[in-house]
C-alpha cells in the first residue's frame, strides 16, 4: 500500500507540474486547491491530503497523503483521480491543448503510470474526451468565425418526414424522413411552453417545480452545482458522471423547466427562476 500511495502522491504532484508548465505555478496552484476543496464534499480521499507550500521542495507545492487511506475503496480513489483530472483540464483548458494527459505521463514514468491505471483510472478515456472538448471547441470558434449559426436542436423542422405520440411516455416522437428517431418531445412541457410564451405569464410555482425535479434527482443536482460551486456545464457533468446522452435529456429537462435559457446559439446559462429555485430548495 505503501507504493500505491507513493504513487498517487506523485501522480497528483505531476498534474500540478504539468499544469504549472502550461499556465503559471500560482495559476496552477490556486486550480488545485480550488479542485481539492470541490471534490472534498464527494470524495474522502482529497480529505487525507495535505499540500505544503515550501519552496524548499522545489516546485512549491508538494502534496502527501495521510497513511489511512488504506481505508478507502480503490475505484472510490480512481473516480476521485479522474474528476481532479477533469476538474483541472476543464480549468485550464484554454492553456492545456491536447496533449496534457500524455504530458503527465511523460512525467511520472511507466511505473506509476501502471500502478495508477491498475487502480482503475481509465487514462485512455479521459484524454479522448479532452481531444473531442478540443475538437469541438474549435469547430464552434471556426463556425463563431465564419458567422454561421449552429442548431442546438441539430435538425430543423425540413428534416421531419413525420411524428407520432406515444400516450405511454406522453411524448411526441418526430422522425426524419428515412424513419429514424430525431427527437422526444414531452407534450405537457411543450404545451405549457406554448401557452407561457404567447401569454407572458409562468405559472409554474416552487412546489411543483420541486416535484419535478425530485424525479430527477441528477438534473437537480447538476443545477445546484452550475449554481451552488460557481463551475462550467462540462465539469458539472463529470462530476456527476453524466454521459453525452444524459446531460442533453438533463438540459432540455431544466429549459423546458425555464431553469436554464439560451443566451446565443450555443451558449446557456441558469435563469433568476433557476436561481431562486436552488436558493429555495
Amino acid at each position: 500500500m505503501e507504493e500505491t500511495k507513493y504513487s498517487i502522491e506523485e501522480f497528483i504532484q505531476s498534474i500540478y507540474i504539468v499544469a504549472s508548465r502550461r499556465t503559471s505555478s500560482k495559476f496552477a496552484e490556486e486550480s488545485m486547491c480550488d479542485a481539492f476543496d470541490i471534490l472534498q464534499n464527494r470524495f474522502s480521499l482529497f480529505k487525507k491530503i495535505e499540500i505544503n507550500k515550501k519552496l524548499a521542495f522545489g516546485t512549491g507545492f508538494k502534496v502527501n497523503l495521510s497513511d489511512d487511506i488504506k481505508n478507502i475503496q480503490t475505484n472510490e480513489i480512481a473516480r476521485a483521480l479522474e474528476s481532479l483530472l477533469r476538474v483541472i483540464y476543464d480549468d485550464i483548458s484554454e492553456e492545456s491543448g491536447l496533449y496534457f494527459i500524455t504530458e503527465i505521463k511523460n512525467h511520472v514514468g511507466k511505473e506509476t503510470v501502471y500502478r495508477i491505471t491498475d487502480l482503475g483510472v481509465d487514462l485512455e478515456q479521459i484524454q479522448n474526451e479532452q481531444h473531442l472538448a478540443y475538437t469541438l471547441k474549435k469547430r464552434k470558434k471556426e463556425l463563431k468565425d465564419s458567422g454561421k449559426q449552429e442548431n442546438p436542436l441539430g435538425y430543423t423542422w425540413g428534416s421531419v418526414g413525420k411524428w407520432n405520440y406515444n400516450d405511454s411516455t406522453k411524448e411526441v416522437e418526430l422522425y426524419d424522413t428515412h424513419g429514424n428517431l430525431l427527437d422526444k418531445i414531452n407534450l405537457e412541457n411543450a404545451i405549457r411552453s406554448y401557452v407561457e410564451n404567447l401569454s407572458g405569464i409562468t405559472e409554474s410555482s416552487p412546489l411543483e417545480l420541486a416535484k419535478l425535479l425530485d424525479k430527477h434527482e441528477k438534473a437537480y443536482s447538476f443545477l445546484k452545482l452550475i449554481y451552488s460551486e460557481n463551475i462550467d456545464f462540462e465539469t458539472a457533468k463529470n462530476m456527476l458522471n453524466l454521459n453525452d446522452e444524459e446531460i442533453n435529456k438533463i438540459i432540455k429537462e431544466l429549459l423546458e423547466l425555464k431553469l436554464l435559457q439560451y443566451i446565443s446559439e450555443d451558449e446557456i446559462e441558469i435563469t433568476e427562476s433557476g436561481k431562486k429555485f436552488i436558493t429555495k430548495k
